[in-house]
Order: C-alpha cells, then sequence, then structure tokens
C-alpha cells in the first residue's frame, strides 16, 4: 500500500516537471543557398536532369574482379574500421546528452546515528534506517537548454555518420583507381618485355651485319643503347609494379595479401555510367555535404543552449521512503513514511560576461559552419567540373594516340623492309623503333587517364 502511494507521488512529480518542459530558444533553422550556378558550364541538356537517381558502386564498377577487391576492402580496411568505431562513439554520445533530458529515478538505503550531549551526565543517542527512491539534481528544461544540447548532439551523430559515408567512398575509389594503375603498368610491362626482345633481335643482327663488314662499330654501340634504355624502363615498370600492389594490399587491410590480383587487359576493365545531374543534386547526393549541413545544425542548437542560460535553471530534487529505527521493521506496516520535494530556482545575477561570451563564441561558431558548408558545396563542385572539363578532351586525345600508334608501327615495317634493301641506313631503324614505343607508351597512359577519370567521376557525384 505504501510503494503504491510513493510511485502515485513520484508519477505525479515527473509529470509536471515534462508539462512545464516546453520552451526552445534554438533559432530557426535556414539552408544557405549554394554559391554554385544552376548548371554546368557545356553540360549537355539531355544530363541537366534534376533528379539524379542513386549511385552505388556495384552498378558503377560491375567488372567482377574489380568488385571482389571492393568488397574486401569494405570488411577489412582499417580508416573505415576506424569511421566506424567512431560513429559508435558519437552516438553513445548522444545517448548520454539525450538521457539528461529525462530524471535519473534511484534508489536508497540509508543509516544514521547520532549522540546528542545535554550536559555531563545527559546524552541522547539514536539511529534510524531509511529506504526511499528519488530525483537528485534534475533540470526542468524549461528554456529547452538540456534539449538544445541534446539536438546538438544528434547533429554531430548524423555528421560522423556521413562521414563515415565519405571514407567509404573515398576508399571505393582508391581501389579502383590503384587496379587501373596496376592493370596499366602490366600492360606497360608487356609491351617493354616486348621490346626488349625486339631490340635484342636488332642488337644480334647488327652484331652479325658488323661481323660481315655492312654495319660500323657505332651502329652495334647504339642497338647496345637501345636495348639498356628499354632494359631500364623495364626495370622501372617493375618496381612501380610492386609498389601499387603494396598500395592496393594496403588499401584492402588484409593481415596477409591472400587476395588474387587478377591481371586483364586494360580495355577489358569496363565501368558503369551515371547521369549528370544538376549541381542542386550534390546537396544530397554527396556525404561530406550532408555532413557539413549537420554540422551547421549542431552549432545552430548551441545556440539555442546558449541563450538558454541567460534565463533561470529550474532544478528539481525529491525523494519518497520509508524510515524506522529497527532495520528489520522498516518494510514492515509499523515504519514509518517520508517524502521531500525541493525544487531550487538558479538565477544568474553577475557572471563577468561569462553568458555574453559564450553566446558570442555559438554564433560565431554557426557562422564558421556557414562557410565551411558552401567551401563544402564549392569542392564539390570543382570536383565534378575537373572531371567533366577534361574528359571530351582525353577521349580525343586517346583516339588520336591509338591512330598514332598504328601509323608508327606501320612506318617501322616499312623502314625495315627498306633497310633489308639497303634503302635506309641504321639509324633510322632505330628511330622509328624508338618512336613506336613512345606511342605504344603514350597510348596506354591516356587510357589510364580515361579510366580514371571516369573512376573519379563516382567520388565526385557522390557514389555510395
Amino acid at each position: 500500500m505504501k510503494c503504491s502511494r510513493i510511485q502515485a507521488k513520484l508519477a505525479i512529480m515527473v509529470t509536471l516537471a515534462f508539462a512545464v518542459s516546453s520552451c526552445s530558444l534554438v533559432p530557426e533553422y535556414f539552408r544557405p543557398a549554394a554559391p554554385v550556378p544552376e548548371a554546368y558550364p557545356g553540360q549537355p541538356a539531355s544530363e541537366s536532369v534534376t533528379e539524379a537517381p542513386p549511385l552505388t558502386w556495384q552498378s558503377y564498377f560491375p567488372d567482377a574482379d574489380l568488385q571482389k577487391l571492393i568488397q574486401v576492402g569494405l570488411e577489412h580496411n582499417r580508416d573505415l574500421k576506424t569511421a566506424v568505431l567512431r560513429m559508435d562513439e558519437a552516438k553513445a554520445t548522444y545517448g548520454v546528452q539525450k538521457a539528461d533530458r529525462l530524471p535519473t529515478i534511484q534508489g536508497n538505503i540509508g543509516y544514521d546515528r547520532s549522540r546528542t550531549v545535554f550536559s555531563s551526565s545527559q546524552a541522547f543517542e539514536a539511529e534510524l534506517f531509511r529506504a526511499g527512491v528519488g530525483i537528485t539534481d534534475y533540470e526542468i528544461d524549461i528554456f529547452g537548454r538540456v534539449k538544445s544540447l541534446s539536438q546538438s548532439a544528434l547533429e554531430q551523430y548524423l555528421s560522423v555518420a556521413e562521414n563515415r559515408q565519405v571514407i567509404q567512398a573515398t576508399l571505393v575509389t582508391e581501389i579502383a583507381t590503384q587496379y587501373v594503375n596496376l592493370l596499366a603498368i602490366h600492360a606497360q610491362l608487356k609491351l617493354a618485355q616486348q621490346t626488349l626482345e625486339d631490340r635484342k633481335q636488332t642488337l644480334q643482327r647488327t652484331q652479325r651485319r658488323f661481323e660481315a663488314g655492312i654495319d660500323q662499330i657505332l651502329d652495334v654501340k647504339a642497338a647496345q643503347i637501345q636495348v639498356e634504355q628499354v632494359q631500364a624502363q623495364y626495370a622501372q615498370w617493375q618496381r612501380q609494379l610492386e609498389t601499387t600492389k603494396n598500395a592496393l594490399y594496403l588499401l584492402l587491410g588484409e593481415p596477409t595479401q591472400r587476395t588474387a590480383l587478377t591481371v586483364k587487359p586494360l580495355e577489358d576493365l569496363k565501368l558503369g555510367t551515371t547521369t549528370i545531374g544538376l549541381p542542386s543534386t550534390l546537396l544530397t547526393r554527396r556525404a561530406d555535404i550532408r555532413a557539413a549541413e549537420h554540422q551547421l545544425k549542431a552549432a545552430n542548437a548551441n545556440i539555442g543552449a546558449a541563450r538558454a542560460a541567460f534565463y533561470p535553471r529550474l532544478q528539481l530534487t525529491t525523494n519518497v521512503g520509508l524510515v524506522n529505527s529497527d532495520f528489520s521493521k522498516l518494510f514492515t506496516q509499523t515504519g514509518s513514511n517520508y517524502w521531500a520535494f525541493s525544487p531550487q530556482l538558479v538565477i544568474p545575477i553577475f557572471n563577468y560576461g561569462r553568458n555574453k561570451a559564450n553566446l558570442n563564441l555559438a554564433e560565431t561558431r554557426q557562422h564558421i559552419e556557414i562557410v565551411n558548408y558552401e567551401k563544402t558545396i564549392q569542392t564539390a563542385f570543382k570536383e565534378v567540373m575537373d572531371v567533366l572539363s577534361t574528359r571530351t578532351a582525353i577521349a580525343e586525345e586517346a583516339a588520336a594516340r591509338t591512330r598514332l600508334s598504328e601509323l608508327e608501327s606501320s612506318r617501322l615495317q616499312l623502314v625495315k623492309r627498306k633497310l633489308d634493301q639497303g634503302l635506309v641506313n641504321y639509324l633510322e631503324l632505330l628511330d622509328a623503333q624508338r618512336s613506336v614505343l613512345d606511342a605504344q607508351a603514350q597510348a596506354l597512359q591516356i587510357k589510364q587517364q580515361a579510366l580514371q577519370n571516369q573512376v573519379s567521376l563516382y567520388k565526385a557525384l557522390g557514389g555510395n
């Protein structure tokens, strides 16, 4: 019976506390205008749609071998694991701050023993056992200070969650880029190996012609130089291959290099396509922009908390329970009950301008977050423009490099036939061989740049 009365009194107190907690001093939030043009310069009308579909790495990178590497990286990469833990940390912080909005109800059992001396011959001793439940120093959030802090913590958590998505998109982009580099280096190695074999054959042929008195020693030395130059290039590509493998395995995050790196011709690596959309779509597609906006909202909420500090704070301490001088009778009908209700109104009078300074600080930080938000949008716009402004030129250069490589190869075959007929000298053959190698190497490099450009578009448009 006593317990039911205690619970009823406690419920009334909690209900009263919630009833008066309704005010908020957080300024109304308005999203700042995006400081970028309404459309990308030179963008085709077919790509100027307002709503662009979500861009997932599974759809943008359909190659099975690349998808396998990305999946391994998403499971084992340490940067991504750290981002997940940061998200858990922010979530726990929000949980702690959110708990402050509710009263903490605690049970307590206490024992008091006292002695009162009336005179040298008279003294009185008493002991008292007490058990109860109550609320200690609960702030009744009249002006929304605690609610504002909780809202700020929530926005901080959401920002960290978006930053985790940023790290994932960056990881996917880096894995794809390194895989493109790996295939390109393998192609360069294959080209260098074929060229080296051809140069060695040329050297042997020149050596025989020198021994037969047809060519001079200068021709032999020139052929030897060509062999050593290609040999040096081959060793250089070998070194780059190993460093690229190491970089790729670091991104994958495996303790051992157990994941196989499938090698294929560079032209066999196919990437997906996507709708570019308008710059305004970046506000929702790019996780870094969403994270910056959550930081801005958190700063906005902190202004509400700083404003609330100028107003009185109502704190409540209450306790209800049982008392008895005999512990064995504490929870029986013979025990006595008690209750205590201690509201406290704390009014700021003079604190040397601390509250004003805190409000100025909160407002300044909000202005900083506005600038950061605008800068993030401008950076995103610039990254998309970098990709769009170069992809057409890269495609044109790739076609020209391919044609040039074919022409140089045809020229080399003509020079070889004329050399056999004695119509050209050996130096012309060396020049033709050198031109073929340069043209083929540059054709591979521009193909690599074209694929890297496509990979960069995934991140620039906010892939996830």
